[in-house]
């Protein structure tokens, strides 16, 4: 994969001249077809939210559009910015405040600014979900959890019965430490659900498929209970880390298509 950084500055390639500057537009172009920009309905509005340069020589990755994500990007000499959460919602902003300090960033760095939001989530190849359950050695049987019209959690299997503490353990090894634990379903188990980022609603529509332990990113109080008394695991990996896995995958993607510098610039909520 592509360079991971914490604000260091070591670029990922020692030789950037030997690398090929591609052209903004097709490289949105791909990106729009690849991941089914325009198919997939998002209150975010996916796709170039910003211009910047007409070439593109290195794409920076984060997952969120925040003046510390442009300040890194900045720094590393990036062209192009894919981020998760991008800075449109489906309504209009006043460009004031913190809105008008990204903006003002991102236009006076020239800096390309392009979201993924829904689509990275959904994505069978780099999207989150699938990507957590690769990570997970867990085969994924199909997708469920409509949003805006669009199934993005993943039903996915063990080729064996496992038990909690070996999923937590999977986990752990992909996402980090900090996964916590729910422990309320069966003693072994095959049938996960998983759903990055704030997919605890979905909860319930997993166990009406047969789900027994659900993995998500950030806890909702009102789930603990239910989990409970419905008898499902559940695993919080935190919003953020479970959102960093698509954007890791996608930069290895174009990485290796294009020939492109890439770079994910970790800057983490704890959330």
């Amino acid at each position: 994969m592509g360079t991971v950084r914490r604000f260091s500055l070591s670029p990922h390639s020692p030789d950037k001249q030997s690398r090929i500057a591609m052209e903004t537009r097709d490289l949105v172009a791909y990106l729009d077809q690849f991941l089914r920009i325009n198919e997939i309905r998002d209150a975010s509005m996916n796709g170039l939210q910003v211009q910047g340069t007409s070439e593109v020589n290195k794409i920076g990755f984060a997952v969120d559009a925040c003046v510390d994500s442009f300040k890194a990007a900045k720094e590393a000499g990036v062209d192009m910015l894919i981020v998760h959460h991008g800075l449109f919602w489906g309504e209009p902003l006043a460009v004031t405040g913190s809105h008008y300090l990204r903006m003002r960033a991102l236009i006076e760095w020239n800096l390309n600014l392009y979201a993924a939001h829904l689509p990275l989530d959904a994505h069978p190849e780099v999207g989150n979900n699938a990507q957590l359950a690769q990570a997970m050695d867990l085969q994924i049987e199909y997708y469920f959890g409509e949003y805006s019209g669009t199934p993005i959690a993943v039903f996915a299997r063990s080729d064996r019965k496992i038990t909690a503490q070996e999923l937590l353990q999977r986990a752990q090894k992909a996402i980090g430490d900090h996964v916590r634990l729910d422990a309320f379903g069966p003693d072994e188990f095959r049938n996960i659900g998983i759903c990055s980022g704030a997919g605890a609603s979905m909860l319930p529509e997993a166990k009406k498929i047969g789900i027994d332990a659900f993995i998500t990113g950030e806890p909702r109080h009102g789930f603990y209970h239910y989990s409970k008394e419905e008898s499902v695991h559940v695993l919080y990996g935190r919003h953020y880390d479970t959102e960093t896995i698509g954007l890791k995958a996608l930069a290895d993607h174009l990485e290796d298509l294009f020939e492109l510098d890439t770079e994910f610039f970790d800057i983490p909520t704890e959330i």
